[in-house]
């Protein structure tokens, strides 16, 4: 069993793709593709010939990762969006410090836009009170503030590594072992909220989801 694999879902994602896995080179990668018509598929077998490609049926985001996970079988896997990539060693860092933290579920990165700036990445989970500030416009009265921003997790300082509710999906380790007993994503959602879902599910079987600034991606 190798220590981590790469699973990334792609549909119509020539823009982008090829920053994505290049940035994780080297490392075992699965690409789900969701019935792209850009000539993805093609693309990704000609420019990385060592990459698994898996030709699927477009069911959402939550069946694609669930489709590359099984193809794989690492103690760890990374989620990564086909618009996303890694910046520098975060991989070799996000598994060293999710060894380290033998609790840690899910370990999310510092998510940067490409022009450096922070890309406000932790969440809340979605209780009707946080529900009811964002729909009724409520956070915008006090944007920092955590009472009335709990689902963007107002104030949250994303310089420091700390236990969290969610982190956006789209860069995120994976315990394998997490797995096996919060079990997978879940199929019903097809996109948006799937690891908001997950990461409760992970918290009620007793693990821990974790935002580690010391690793970034794009």
């Amino acid at each position: 069993m190798t220590d981590v694999s790469v699973v990334v879902v792609t549909y119509d994602a020539l823009p982008w793709v090829e920053q994505c896995l290049a940035s994780v080179r080297g490392v075992p990668t699965v690409v789900v593709d969701n019935g792209s018509r850009d000539g993805t598929v093609g693309f990704v077998r000609e420019r990385f010939p060592d990459i698994d490609v898996i030709e699927s049926e477009n069911l959402g985001l939550a069946a694609g990762w669930n489709t590359g996970i099984r193809g794989t079988d690492s103690r760890y896997v990374l989620l990564l969006n086909a618009d996303a990539w890694l910046v520098g060693d975060a991989l070799s860092r996000l598994v060293d410090f999710a060894d380290s933290r033998l609790k840690a579920a899910f370990v999310g990165p510092r998510l940067s836009n490409p022009d450096g700036t922070l890309q406000r990445s932790v969440r809340g989970f979605p209780t009707l009170w946080r529900l009811a500030t964002e729909y009724l416009g409520l956070r915008k009265l006090a944007p920092r503030l955590q009472a009335l921003n709990g689902y963007y997790a107002g104030g949250f300082d994303h310089d420091e590594t700390r236990d969290v509710e969610s982190v956006m999906g789209a860069c995120m380790l994976v315990r394998r072992a997490a797995i096996a007993e919060a079990g997978l994503a879940d199929e019903s959602f097809f996109l948006f909220s799937e690891e908001t879902d997950w990461h409760f599910r992970a918290w009620q079987a007793g693990w821990e989801v974790v935002f580690f600034p010391d690793a970034e991606c794009v």
